[in-house]
């Protein structure tokens, strides 16, 4: 599979296919999100109304306890204790009137009781012919629903009491009782209070038609509600509380025919909650009132409704940045990648000999560089080759591209085991790093071979200066074996700040091409090993493998020599420059090998002053 197919593959499993899997759970979560927040809110709804509902009654009962205490009520209390049919006299009558016509909204009828809950008189709101509220009293033989049974024992708490909810055909109502109170703490009678529950509905729960109607799609209709909807529901089954004033007295069953039988499993069955299709209802009995029935309905598919919509448009925005980013990085991928090959394959068509071929990169990063390197020492060695006529010439020119082509061959090296890790490791971004600095660094070492072309006479400038022998074998490694580790096992055992006095270019040279050598030597792979240290005063460098070994006849009599190798395609000018560097530095290297077991070479070099003079006291104070 090309190398491009290989990153575009893995671009889409590590990155876009995580994108679309994310959506996919986000539209799962959101949904029961919405379900949840929509059953929290139906449930907050139900614990207001019904709170609403107790402070408006509560309220109706603290102005009914305060109209007893009244100057008026207290002088008709005395006279209750003497007389219990007494009757009110005129200011009592106003008295009760003017209340009644204020709490009309509230109170459609008071009636005064004596202690035996008989009924002594009434006053009752009704509208003249001219639209105006007046009171009508009436006194004597009442009706029989106006009698209160038990009202003694009622009187001796004190407070005021509410009667069960009572339905008729002008509505739902409650009877608030409140004891008089004569001088002598007695309780002679009580004042009972006719109580519209339609009006305290209204207070708790707002006026019907103006709850939550967010949704203007969703048409109003007795059965098909907003899609908030609040319910209050009589012990026997009739609507008390709509947002349609038109469902009201109804049976539910005819109010609501879409959700009758949620609601009858819900009001039979004293269910709490329940979801019916794209309904959500929540139910809550009212303390005060325990058999009356606050319903909260919840029509949540408006809600899904809008979040698929808005899901479809997140569907398509993160396919369209999906598909954008799979294009570019393919179009990235595929520049690096033919930039690379055609500059791997005109390098090993120069090393091959064919000084004419011209490497092509179109792309402005390193590989152009790169290319224009190789470019520039072909067309050196294609007019060394032209000028140099005479036989001492050409052998001397022979020589020096000998021990080039040496160094040319250790950097394709280094960029064949770059881009065969490509195709595997690309989309990591610390490997992309890593490449960028390799292609730095052979761009970095081609220089340097065009400018020791340019002039091939002049003797290579040496510059001692304080080198750190670890870190150059870092950079090695990292160039060479790190590239290759899918097929090796390299383990470096490095010691931190090795310095030496050296020409740090030649001494990265001769460690190339140790490691190089350890590497061609284990074709079908094995273990590298490379060590670091400082040991008897100078500074140590270990490089050793598992590949074929040599022959002791060989290391005697070859193993230095130029042009002695045992490799097919070498050319046997590795080692010997190795070794003419190293001791050029008043060091040496040796060599330690075995048939089939492998081979360790060993480099040691002077330290720098100060810290052979260190290691010298170190070692004569163990």
């Amino acid at each position: 599979m090309p190398i491009r197919a290989k990153l575009v593959i893995v671009v889409f499993v590590f990155a876009i296919l995580p994108m679309f899997l994310l959506w996919a759970r986000w539209q799962a979560t959101a949904v029961g999100t919405i379900t949840s927040m929509l059953r929290r809110d139906a449930n907050n709804r139900a614990r207001e109304i019904s709170d609403q509902f107790d402070r408006a009654l509560q309220e109706q009962q603290a102005s009914l306890a305060q109209l007893t205490r009244q100057a008026p009520l207290r002088i008709y209390s005395n006279l209750l204790t003497q007389n219990n049919r007494t009757l009110p006299d005129g200011t009592l009558r106003q008295e009760l009137s003017a209340f009644l016509l204020a709490q009309q909204q509230h109170y459609s009828t008071l009636l005064a009781l004596n202690q035996a809950g008989e009924p002594l008189f009434k006053l009752e709101t009704q509208t003249n012919a001219n639209g105006i509220p007046q009171t009508l009293f009436a006194s004597g033989d009442l009706a029989a629903e106006d009698k209160f049974n038990g009202l003694a024992a009622l009187l001796t708490a004190q407070t005021v009491h509410t009667s069960e909810l009572i339905e008729a055909q002008q509505g739902a109502y409650l009877w608030l009782i409140a004891p008089l109170q004569a001088d002598d703490k007695s309780a002679p009678g009580a004042l009972a209070a006719k109580v519209r529950v339609g009006q305290l509905l209204r207070d708790a729960a707002g006026p019907p038609g103006l709850q939550a109607n967010n949704t203007a799609s969703v048409e109003a209709t007795p059965s098909r509600p907003t899609w908030r909807e609040s319910v209050l529901v009589s012990p026997q089954g009739a609507v008390l509380y709509a947002n349609d004033p038109a469902t009201l007295g109804q049976p539910y069953g005819k109010a609501f025919p879409a959700l009758q039988t949620p609601l009858t499993q819900m009001l039979g069955e004293g269910r709490e909650e329940q979801q019916w299709e794209d309904w959500i209802l929540r139910r809550r009995t009212h303390a005060t009132a325990p058999k009356l029935s606050i319903i909260i309905l919840e029509r949540y598919d408006q809600a899904i409704a809008d979040l698929e919509r808005n899901s479809a448009i997140m569907l398509l925005v993160t396919t369209l940045l999906a598909t954008v980013a799979a294009l570019t990085v393919y179009y990235l991928i595929s520049n690096i990648t033919n930039s690379i090959r055609r500059v791997t394959v005109g390098a090993k068509a120069i090393a091959s000999g064919d000084l004419n071929h011209q490497i092509i990169v179109r792309t402005n990063d390193e590989t152009r560089v790169l290319a224009q390197a190789f470019n520039r020492m072909a067309a050196k060695l294609r007019e060394m080759l032209r000028k140099e006529g005479e036989q001492k010439q050409f052998e001397s020119f022979a020589r020096l591209s000998a021990v080039l082509t040496h160094d040319l061959k250790n950097q394709i090296l280094s960029l064949s085991l770059l881009v065969n890790n490509m195709g595997k490791k690309f989309h990591r971004e610390g490997f992309r790093e890593d490449a960028m600095r390799t292609l730095a660094d052979t761009v970095e070492n081609l220089t340097n071979l065009v400018a020791k072309l340019s002039d091939p006479r002049t003797p290579t400038k040496r510059v001692r200066e304080q080198s750190d022998l670890t870190h150059l074998v870092e950079r090695v490694l990292q160039r060479t074996a790190k590239q290759a580790t899918g097929k090796y096992n390299v383990t470096a055992k490095l010691t931190p700040n090795v310095m030496a006095t050296a020409d740090g270019k030649a001494i990265e040279r001769v460690i190339e091409n140790l490691v190089i050598n350890a590497l061609e030597a284990m074709p079908d792979g094995g273990t590298l090993f490379v060590l670091t240290g400082i040991e008897h005063g100078q500074a140590l460098l270990s490089v050793a493998d598992t590949g074929k070994g040599m022959t002791e006849d060989f290391m005697r009599n070859r193993l230095f020599q130029p042009f002695a190798t045992t490799k097919k395609k070498g050319i046997g000018l590795g080692l010997y420059s190795c070794r003419e560097i190293i001791e050029q530095h008043g060091g040496r290297i040796d060599v330690n090998s075995q048939v089939d077991v492998g081979t360790e070479f060993r480099v040691t070099l002077p330290l720098q002053a100060s810290e052979a003079k260190a290691a010298e006291k170190q070692a004569a104070a163990v």
